[in-house]
């Protein structure tokens, strides 16, 4: 009975996160919680602060049952099914800094964190479901801060695991609507977040129009996502994959209209030294390209330094096609001469500038 009340079941959360508080260095505050005698839990009002005193996360409402109650004394917190409603997650790295918040908050809990002895913190859940909630992506060092922002998410994710500063779980479901208009229906993936790397494996993304399967990794090797697209360097492999261009037009406006292309490719390096290789594409407007292409500058903020290099196996298209496909980077170095070749191919090399080709 003593435990049945509010204020008794309030003091014990304070005194859980006082403790892990205290032993990481965090500061973690749960504004009520409601403990039934089966092991039922809920949690309002959670917020955990970043360490520029800002908010990192912030959870209306948490539901879940404790497997162990002497588990949590121990820093292991083993949960049943995690139901959280209206998470707003801020991830944001400040100005002048290379690390973000979440770096430096889960850098708390790896066993390298100077404290006396080895972290031993673990957080897990069978299932966890995310819905009403928000997730928001910033970088004060560019010219933009943000950079995503996802509203009307909704996330299932089985085998939640945190185990010290590493991060992992399978997401069955990922649905938001991006800041920028882009509607993400479902997102699949196994995923892997450590301080070196962030894993998406067996990765299928679905949008209103496009289709992507593969695996995707970026790799940033403790720096943090600081200077995103010259940086931190990708790992992917798609298949199969069908993508309407109006699509990726929402993140890199150079593209044309309504135009579709199936897709096969391996890339690495980072978004500004961008390589592709064993590159298939077959577009809507019957252009086809085999080949390995090496983009730079894809998203530099000057003009005209913008180098296409290419080793075609295959490119069979003609003048239209070409400028309908990329109508601003290849548009205006296409000699209007093309226009008389007709439908052509072309193998070998060849290198394309803002101003040439």
């Amino acid at each position: 009975m003593f435990l049945s009340i509010p204020a008794v079941q309030t003091r014990l959360g304070k005194i859980a996160t006082n403790r892990l508080n205290n032993d990481f260095g965090t500061n973690i505050n749960i504004g009520r919680v409601g403990l039934q005698f089966n092991g039922d839990v809920e949690l309002k009002d959670i917020y955990i602060e970043d360490y520029r005193k800002d908010t990192l996360i912030n959870i209306q409402e948490l539901n879940t049952s404790v497997i162990s109650f002497k588990n949590l004394y121990d820093n292991k917190f083993t949960f049943g099914d995690i139901d959280l409603e209206g998470l707003n997650f801020n991830l944001k790295t400040y100005e002048g800094e290379e690390q973000t918040n979440l770096d430096v908050f889960v850098a708390k809990f790896d066993e390298d964190n100077p404290r006396t002895e080895k972290s031993d913190f673990i957080l897990s859940s069978s299932d966890v479901t995310i819905s009403n909630s928000t997730f928001k992506l910033s970088d004060e060092n560019k010219e933009t801060d943000q950079i995503l922002k996802f509203d009307e998410l909704d996330i299932n994710a089985t085998n939640f695991l945190i185990n010290g500063s590493d991060v992992s779980m399978r997401i069955n479901k990922l649905a938001f609507i991006d800041a920028r208009g882009l509607r993400m229906k479902n997102l699949k993936t196994n995923f892997l977040y450590t301080l070196q790397d962030m894993n998406f494996d067996d990765l299928e993304i679905e949008t209103e129009n496009s289709q992507l399967k593969g695996k995707l990794k970026f790799i940033y090797n403790g720096n943090g996502l600081k200077d995103f697209t010259n940086t931190v360097k990708l790992d992917a492999v798609f298949e199969d994959s069908n993508i309407a261009l109006n699509d990726l037009n929402k993140f890199y406006n150079e593209f044309g209209v309504n135009q579709r292309a199936r897709l096969n490719v391996k890339l690495s390096g980072t978004l500004n030294d961008l390589q592709a290789d064993d590159l298939i594409v077959n577009t809507s407007r019957k252009t086809i390209v085999y080949g390995d292409i090496n983009f730079k500058n894809l998203f530099n903020s000057e003009e005209g330094n913008f180098v296409m290099n290419a080793n075609f196996r295959n490119l069979t298209s003609n003048h239209a096609d070409l400028k309908a496909l990329l109508p601003n980077v290849l548009g205006q170095s296409i000699p209007s001469t093309f226009e008389k070749l007709g439908n052509f191919k072309i193998t070998g090399a060849s290198q394309v500038t803002a101003s040439e080709i």
